[in-house]
């Protein structure tokens, strides 16, 4: 038997990088040129890219998580109240105080309490979705 394999024209292609609305994928058509000057750095470049974009993509999840966080020999107790999509930044309340701050995601991930597993899913999805559609309309 023999394996025969399509090749398809890539000049036919548009290279870019797509979002789908509604899906956590993004597809990516094409690579980036390759310079071969000794170095990896389009390499290093184009995959700190994809970590920054992969670590922001459930941002919207994340809002109204609940965080804890010790400062000065104290717990403050608080929750994820936005998510900045252009800037990746998640803005977390803290309740004992009123404080607030903002903080990237390498910063908010070892705050995060576990997640309340009696929420269902479903339920999470149509908020997020929701809310979605409320910034959609005011745009």
């Amino acid at each position: 038997m023999e394996n025969h394999c399509k090749e398809e024209n890539s000049e036919s292609l548009v290279t870019g990088v797509y979002e789908l609305p509604g899906e956590p994928a993004v597809i990516i058509n094409g690579v980036p040129p390759a310079v071969n000057n000794g170095d990896n750095s389009t390499l290093r470049q184009t995959v700190s890219g994809i970590e920054s974009h992969k670590e922001t993509i459930f941002g919207e999840w994340l809002v109204g998580s609940k965080v804890q966080k010790l400062f000065e020999e104290k717990l403050y107790n608080g929750k994820v109240t936005k998510f900045e999509e252009e800037s990746g930044w998640y803005r977390i309340q803290y309740y004992d105080d009123g404080d607030f701050e903002d903080l990237e995601w390498h910063e908010l991930k070892d705050l995060l309490l576990p997640l309340d597993i009696t929420v269902p899913l479903k339920t999470l999805a149509s908020k997020v979705i929701q809310k979605s559609e409320k910034l959609a309309q005011k745009q």
